[in-house]
């Protein structure tokens, strides 16, 4: 079972993309136009991933979140 620090890491791995894209930026000069797309359309699918996993941790700790004796708190 997955916790709230399974989500945290999982937000944090989403938040790469930002690097990613840098990555690529600085990196992309002699890629071909076809070359370039490979790159995107492959980090597009790997975040997709990435958020559903993250989403699915999420929809899971949801019924302890009810649960929680400080959410009167907030």
């Amino acid at each position: 079972m997955k916790d709230e620090f399974h989500l945290e890491q999982e937000i944090m791995d989403c938040w790469g993309v930002t690097d990613d894209i840098q990555t690529l930026i600085d990196n992309c000069k002699g890629l071909t136009e076809d070359e370039l797309m490979n790159i995107l359309i492959g980090m597009k699918q790997l975040y997709h991933l990435k958020f559903v996993t993250m989403f699915s941790t999420f929809e899971g700790l949801i019924p302890s979140m009810k649960n929680c004796k400080c959410k009167n708190e907030l």
